[in-house]
């Protein structure tokens, strides 16, 4: 086995950059990443060392490698026994076996590892070497700069990829050997199809809004990593199929200028565009420069853009004639001595991911130069998470090696991602713009969606892919990698990848600015700067009819505020999907809002309803008893009220945001609560399996906080403190994965992934209950934590579940049972709460942001699943 492959001028190949299509960090972590792997291999295979040098020569090189950990079984090498007389009597010579003498330099391993029951397999870059092991019954993998690289005949050898010939029935399927131009290819179909259409349009207005400013008719454009130019023919002619169809960009922006078109602005179309494509791969250059051949373009000098090249083409636009000139640049925008002035936009698709966040926006910030600050352009951003449709439990297996869920695996191949230098969190990369001035414009998901029959190539790109990460972690977790993979492809299945399209602003304007009187001002308890204030206020007045309603406050009425009391500007307040949908639904009937909650003891839960009970705000008055009035004015507050611009409620029943959260993650303070209420109430013990019914937000949380404080634990045959989700919906599970459920599955695999010491259900469905207590183990535990409202709940309780001694219990968060309040009060699980919410930082799971005017819309999308959690914003 050789553990190195050299360049023709003795120096390392980078071959994973070459590979895999991504730049994975420098040759020593490379090193250390293989050492590592090694290590893990020869703790469940017998790996060898064969080489014709001296075996002195042998131990220094492993020594120097730093390979001296790895428990190899043995060295073969001429010197490894004494030599082997040949020859006839009167002409014996002494020989020292090297492996063009396969019968006896192979004969210890042959001798140790049958071969009717084992299979051997020598890894080398000799040709002749390989042929001369084969002619013995040994497998041969070539590792040399034209073949595979090392990392990738162990994959093969492990079966984690596909061979590029198979050579025997073992393998299924054709073989396969990475091309960077084949995956590019192949990946931009689905590239034009995944990008989110919403973020497109809203691209085109801007970019129009700009055109239209300079009044020049001009439209510059630096794509980051232009691969085979697939952004740019997405501009040009558009891409897409059906509801994910995208019009050309051109077109979009002259269609916004025409119809922002004013008398006495002449720009109405587009006249050049200028587009600088930065592409660091030599590989792609001439691929390239023959799409743009077939495009139409012709190849023209520029000496005034250096090396590279530049093409242009005058093309015709209904009605507008548009002349194109692109220059490639064959190197990384990173080190661009003279970058483009005055762009308008920088694109990286497929790109922003492969950075530290905070370093990618510092290099943006260097490469755009010049008057204005440019659009920046991130589609196709790898969300975190990766899964197949449908997703497979876990599996035992005759060989007692456990065959991971599909969950668990993809999970793994993050890890491995994020390992070699990926940021898989998009909300990183816009924290980091906010953070250096900018703000975040559009975003919207751009989810790959992978058929194996439709995208075969990146379909078997991906397995690939898996293969050289993923698989590797599970190896090394002692897993069944290749029974993974076998089964992967046993029944191909879709696989989605999770990506967001990113529209920001690298230059914002400034949010600093001086505040003058009206509704921003702050008062104390005597002060009536401000005389009227209009409040809007949500209201629920019949089953699926939710309206707002708008009350005008006069605030300098001596009654206005009274002195226990404290008044709030809402900066944003958070649907509950379960309560709030049961009361829009009108699944209720009358009885007290919450006895428990201040304020709304008094209130019966009847129409017409003001509700709500995930508001934050700033405090802008206090009554004349708040004694901290001075320290509270002017800092955030959440409260249990309903969805209203501003809020007037008792000191009593606020609190104040603990520093350093934001108000968009304390908004979810409740939900927060009631999954650690629901997680206290299941009393899970170390090591005990618990499944979660329902992935809405309430379910999300339980699944992230389970998550938080249990490490899924493997034996040969059986899984320990694993987090198992189900929902019916596919965005919900790949949340699940990205939030750390060992596995995220459809509601009808829970019998092949049960049964459950503990089942927590949250789904609002009677199905989900019914399954929850038919696959929860004899003498297990059901957690209910829906609110059914008045429905009449068919459940099947036959003598099944009479003799199983299955516990069912409800859980409601509103008060400490009695269980528990010998250790925990109300005020101490707030205390929790505050700190979980700070650690999880559960705004990422925000899916829509609405004006309090569309809450008719906001229900309805949550009703029909299409949303997970609604957030609503008023001004501040």
């Amino acid at each position: 086995c050789l553990l190195g492959v050299c360049n023709k001028d003795g120096t390392q190949l980078d071959d994973e950059k070459v590979r895999s299509g991504y730049d994975h960090g420098n040759a020593l972590k490379q090193r250390r990443a293989l050492a590592k792997h090694l290590k893990s291999i020869s703790q469940i295979h017998s790996v060898y060392l064969a080489s014709n040098s001296p075996k002195a020569h042998i131990v220094r090189v492993i020594n120097s490698m730093g390979l001296a950990s790895v428990d190899f079984a043995g060295i073969l090498s001429p010197d490894m026994d004494a030599p082997i007389k040949t020859g006839g009597l009167g002409k014996q010579e002494l020989i020292y076996p090297t492996k063009s003498s396969p019968r006896q330099y192979y004969k210890h391993i042959m001798d140790r590892h049958h071969q009717k029951f084992n299979r051997i397999v020598l890894l080398d870059d000799s040709l002749h070497n390989i042929r001369q092991a084969e002619s013995v019954g040994i497998e041969g993998i070539r590792i040399n700069q034209l073949g595979r690289t090392l990392e990738e005949g162990l994959a093969e050898a492990l079966r984690h990829i596909s061979p590029s010939n198979p050579k025997s029935a073992v393998h299924s399927g054709k073989g396969y050997t990475f091309s960077d131009v084949k995956y590019l290819r192949a990946k931009n179909n689905v590239d034009s199809n995944a990008i989110n259409p919403s973020v497109w349009e809203q691209l085109a207005h801007q970019l129009a809004l700009r055109i239209q400013q300079k009044a020049d008719g001009k439209l510059r454009i630096a794509d980051l990593g232009a691969g085979m130019l697939s952004m740019l023919e997405l501009i040009m002619a558009g891409g897409g199929t059906e509801a994910r169809a995208k019009p050309s960009m051109l077109v979009l922006i002259n269609k916004y200028l025409a119809l922002g078109q004013k008398n006495d602005n002449p720009t109405s179309s587009i006249a050049k565009l200028e587009y600088f494509a930065y592409e660091s791969n030599l590989n792609l250059l001439q691929g390239c420069k023959d799409r743009l051949i077939r495009m139409g373009f012709n190849e023209v000098q520029d000496h005034l853009h250096g090396d590279g090249f530049t093409f242009r083409h005058v093309t015709s636009e209904p009605a507008h004639a548009i002349e194109i000139t692109i220059h490639i640049r064959p190197t990384d925008f990173q080190g661009e001595q003279n970058p483009p002035k005055d762009l308008d936009l920088i694109i990286g698709c497929c790109f922003a991911d492969l950075f530290d966040p905070s370093q990618l926006v510092l290099s943006l910030k260097r490469f755009a130069i010049g008057r204005t600050s440019p659009l920046v352009y991130f589609p196709i951003t790898f969300g975190g998470t990766t899964q197949f449709r449908p997703s497979m439990p876990s599996q035992s297996q005759h060989n007692h090696i456990m065959i991971p869920s599909d969950t668990t695996a993809f999970r793994m191949y993050s890890e491995s991602l994020a390992n070699h230098g990926h940021n898989l969190d998009p909300s990183q990369i816009v924290n980091a713009i906010i953070d250096h001035g900018g703000s975040l414009i559009s975003k919207g998901a751009s989810d790959w969606i992978i058929d194996p029959t439709l995208d075969r190539h990146l379909w078997e790109t991906m397995m690939y892919f898996f293969g050289m990460s993923g698989a590797r972690e599970i190896a090394d977790h002692h897993l069944d990698s290749a029974g993974w993979v076998k089964r992967c492809r046993a029944d191909p299945r879709t696989i989605v990848v999770s990506n967001v399209d990113l529209l920001l602003n690298l230059q914002a304007v400034s949010r600093f600015h001086e505040k003058g009187g009206g509704e921003d001002s702050i008062r104390g308890a005597n002060d009536d700067t401000v005389q009227a204030v209009s409040v809007q206020e949500i209201q629920f007045i019949a089953p699926y009819n939710v309206t707002t309603v708008t009350k005008l406050w006069d605030t300098s009425d001596p009654g206005h505020l009274l002195p226990d009391q404290v008044e709030i500007d809402s900066v944003c307040s958070l649907i509950s999907s379960g309560t709030e949908l049961t009361i829009y639904k009108g699944s209720f009937k009358s009885a007290q809002l919450d006895k428990n909650i201040k304020g709304m003891a008094d209130k019966l839960m009847e129409y017409p309803l003001a509700y709500g009970y995930c508001l934050v705000g700033r405090v802008v008055a206090c009554g004349s008893n708040v004694d901290d009035a001075e320290s509270l004015l002017g800092r955030l507050a959440f409260t249990f009220s309903p969805h209203s611009s501003r809020i007037i409620t008792d000191r009593g029943a606020i609190q104040m945001v603990p520093d350093g959260i934001k108000a968009e993650d304390a908004v979810f303070m409740p939900m927060v609560e009631t999954a650690l209420s629901l997680i206290h109430d299941a009393h899970i013990r170390l090591g005990e399996n618990v499944a979660v019914y329902g992935q809405g937000l309430l379910g999300l949380l339980v699944t992230s906080i389970l998550s938080m404080q249990s490490l899924s634990l493997f034996s040969p045959a059986n899984c320990f403190s694993s987090v198992t989700a189900f929902d019916t919906f596919e965005d919900r599970l790949s949340l699940s994965s990205s939030l750390g459920a060992t596995s995220a599955l459809k509601p009808y695999a829970a019998a092949l992934a049960g049964p459950f010491d503990v089942s927590i259900e949250v789904s609002g469905n009677p199905r989900a209950l019914q399954s929850a207590i038919d696959h929860t183990s004899n003498n297990g535990r059901i957690i209910v934590g829906s609110w059914y409202g008045d429905a009449d709940i068919a459940l099947k309780l036959g003598i099944e579940f009479h003799r199983s001694h299955k516990m069912i219990r409800t859980s409601q968060v509103s008060a400490v049972p009695p269980t528990l309040a010998g250790l925990w009060s109300k005020e101490r699980r707030f205390s929790f709460t505050w700190a979980l919410v700070k650690f999880l930082l559960p705004s990422r799971l925000i899916t829509k942001r609405l004006p309090l005017n569309e809450a008719q819309q906001a229900y309805e999308l949550l009703d029909r699943g299409e949303e997970i959690a609604i957030c609503f914003e008023y001004e501040y």
